[in-house]
């Protein structure tokens, strides 16, 4: 039976611009209309194994964007340090430390 990887669904969310249409259609559909792949085989017009085949290369291909680029393991790092800057700027007393603080939470926040 083929197996749902929800963790692709973060990848998707940053590298779907780089794939195909008909990647990104399919894509959605399994993930987030929750569709099988006898109706997706049904609504695309091919077999149900093609659309096996295509979500499988689409899972390829986003994990190997991530390899390459890194981009969701940067967003999780910013996301980490921003939740620890937010939580200790709270315990800072001198001002310019806490202007720097309040600035690099701002500029992270940004980014994410």
């Amino acid at each position: 039976m083929f197996q749902k990887d929800l963790g692709l669904s973060d990848l998707f969310d940053i590298y779907a611009p780089l794939l195909t249409e008909k990647k990104r259609e399919v894509f959605l559909m399994y993930y987030s209309d929750d569709l099988s792949l006898a109706e997706i085989a049904e609504q695309t017009g091919t077999s149900r194994q093609a659309v096996r085949d295509l979500l499988g290369r689409t899972g390829d291909e986003l994990r190997s964007f991530e390899k390459a680029l890194g981009l969701y393991e940067k967003f999780k790092t910013l996301s980490r340090l921003s939740d620890s800057l937010s939580a200790s700027r709270e315990k800072i007393t001198d001002s310019d430390a806490r202007r720097a603080a309040d600035s690099l939470t701002a500029a992270i926040g940004e980014l994410l």
